[in-house]
């Protein structure tokens, strides 16, 4: 394994998770439309990310360079501390595979209960780049969908809680950009420790309790993608409305510790809600 690699795309990843994509739910008219549906699931990650919390000097400053470079330097800092915490946790989960535990599941939901016809799927590490986005819709036949997903795993700040994230979009003929769009976050519970602690914890039975939240979040995030692809419903009840623990890791005031949105499902102690922004969540009481 690279860690500076590593390191990088954890660096990435935090700042593809503070930009939220803008909530598009696929509405009856471009459903009815759709008769196939190519899919494109991607994995980019060869094991878990643990990400420090990003400086934020810079914006208390105002911005400016010299700000920046201690951003730079305190984020580097804080993600190498976190690393060498996490090595007895990559040294027991180092063979394993996500992909091959996520692709056949996701393979399954897809050709047996996905509410649209998926005719092809393709799994693979590498995204689209911009321009390749830019042409799915003008090559796409009449009552032809494209699925993109994007999936990503990875611990809170604290290393308390395991997340697994998927974000989809769905284009059709003649829509320059996606008529579906959306992310669904599952978060495991947290653990009583943190840290290097934490760690440890999740590595303890050769990594079980990993591995048995990873597929949890697994079957959690596909639940609710399945969910998420029923065309949008005029809504006839009051729908309740809730507050829903979640871990946001280090750095974040204590105040703030949940999610508020509203009830969507309740599977087994977990509740699915779709929050203000419109993204599904996971999440125990």
């Amino acid at each position: 394994m690279i860690r500076t690699i590593v390191a990088i795309v954890g660096v990435v990843l935090g700042l593809v998770g503070c930009a939220a994509p803008q909530y598009i739910p696929l509405s009856q008219d471009n459903a009815a439309k759709i008769k196939k549906v190519n899919v494109r699931s991607v994995v980019v990650q060869d094991e878990v990310i643990a990400k420090a919390d990003p400086s934020m000097v810079s914006a208390a400053m105002g911005g400016g360079l010299i700000p920046a470079l201690i951003d730079a330097s305190i984020t580097r800092a804080r993600q190498e501390r976190l690393q060498t915490a996490m090595e007895v946790f990559y040294a027991t989960v180092e063979d394993y595979d996500f992909r091959a535990d996520y692709w056949p599941q996701l393979t399954r939901l897809l050709q047996e209960s996905y509410p649209l016809k998926v005719v092809k799927i393709t799994t693979t590490p590498r995204t689209l780049s911009f321009k390749e986005r830019q042409q799915i819709a003008p090559n796409l036949q009449p009552e032809e969908a494209y699925l993109l997903l994007l999936t990503d795993y990875y611990l809170s700040t604290d290393l308390r809680s395991l997340n697994v994230s998927t974000v989809a979009n769905l284009w059709v003929k003649g829509q320059e950009s996606p008529v579906y769009k959306n992310r669904m976050t599952y978060q495991s519970k947290a653990l009583s420790v943190d840290g290097e602690q934490a760690a440890k914890a999740w590595a303890t039975d050769n990594g079980k309790p990993f591995y048995d939240k990873l597929k949890e979040g697994i079957r959690e995030t596909l639940a609710m993608l399945s969910l998420d692809a029923k065309p949008s419903m005029p809504v006839q009840t009051k729908q309740e409305q809730m507050n829903v623990n979640y871990n946001f890791g280090q750095g974040v005031p204590a105040s703030r510790h949940s999610v508020q949105g509203t009830l969507i499902e309740k599977r087994g102690d977990r509740y699915i809600i779709r929050d203000a922004a419109g993204q599904l969540y996971s999440l125990l009481p």
